[in-house]
């Protein structure tokens, strides 16, 4: 491995100020230096592209030819990563808060390591935010939730990138089975990044959910097994982070709330999907 590698960071945007700044100041703070900073932007009208070139980011547009409400993320991904110089990428959300010293170990895992696991916890306002950090904190180490995003660029070009036509439909889970049918060496960070969920409302649930479940059967297609378990409400994690729940009850009473808006909302799209179809 060279001493000094470049790494880049692809951060996919659209509309995304509330939250960019952030995400773009604890790259800044990164104890590497070597980092190259893609952000590919929808289109924004807001104050996102002052803020990346306020920050140096190499800027790419891209609007991909999708339905409205198709969850882009993964195009921009792929695009971010073929513009890169880096011999590693790691693609960030913009709500993301990276710790300080994350890219150095992420660098020193990768001498042994090909992609690499990082752990999320959230933060934010009002008592769903409080709910999402429950349920995030749960599927800590569970391998149908948590995909690598941290990888030798070589080995993403080997295994195809990110299967756009999955848009929400667990995209980033397809891309961890690719590793592991070829036998490519995962391993995960201590250090843990921040998701800042911000106001997090009811609303926002509902609609993020609808929009992901309009596109499960297409993972499930991909990938029978894999695909259901992954989808499924009830989940092993749950059950093995019981005294979490026990410890804290008031989030535990807003989580299954949560939940049941959450797959309803995926049920919804679901249905909205086999309804289209049908009718196409």
């Amino acid at each position: 491995m060279k001493t000094n590698p470049i790494v880049s960071i692809v951060i996919p945007t659209k509309n995304s100020e509330e939250f960019l700044e952030n995400c773009l100041k604890s790259v800044k703070r990164q104890t590497y230096k070597n980092i190259e900073v893609i952000v590919v932007d929808g289109k924004s009208t807001d104050r996102t592209l002052s803020l990346a070139k306020k920050y140096q980011c190499k800027i790419y547009q891209l609007v991909p030819k999708v339905k409205k409400g198709t969850f882009d993320a993964p195009y921009k991904r792929n695009y971010g990563v073929k513009k890169s110089k880096g011999e590693y990428v790691y693609y960030v959300d913009a709500d993301m808060e990276l710790p300080p010293s994350l890219i150095q170990e992420a660098i020193s895992l990768c001498s042994k390591f090909d992609a690499l696991i990082i752990p999320e916890d959230s933060f934010g306002i009002g008592i769903w935010a409080s709910a999402k950090n429950l349920e995030r904190r749960c599927y800590w180490g569970d391998d149908l939730i948590e995909s690598p995003r941290f990888f030798r660029k070589k080995v993403w070009q080997k295994v195809g990138g990110l299967d756009e036509t999955l848009a929400g439909g667990r995209d980033d889970g397809d891309l961890y089975e690719k590793l592991k049918e070829n036998n490519y060496r995962v391993s995960r960070t201590k250090q843990i990044v921040l998701h800042n969920e911000g106001k997090l409302t009811v609303s926002k649930l509902f609609k993020k959910k609808f929009m992901y479940g309009k596109d499960v059967l297409k993972y499930v297609s991909k990938r029978p097994a894999v695909g259901i378990a992954s989808y499924s409400p009830i989940r092993t994690s749950y059950l093995k982070n019981w005294k979490l729940f026990v410890k804290r009850p008031v989030d535990s009473f807003f989580f299954f709330i949560m939940k049941t808006i959450e797959v309803s909302g995926g049920v919804l799209g679901l249905t909205y999907s086999l309804t289209h179809k049908n009718n196409g």
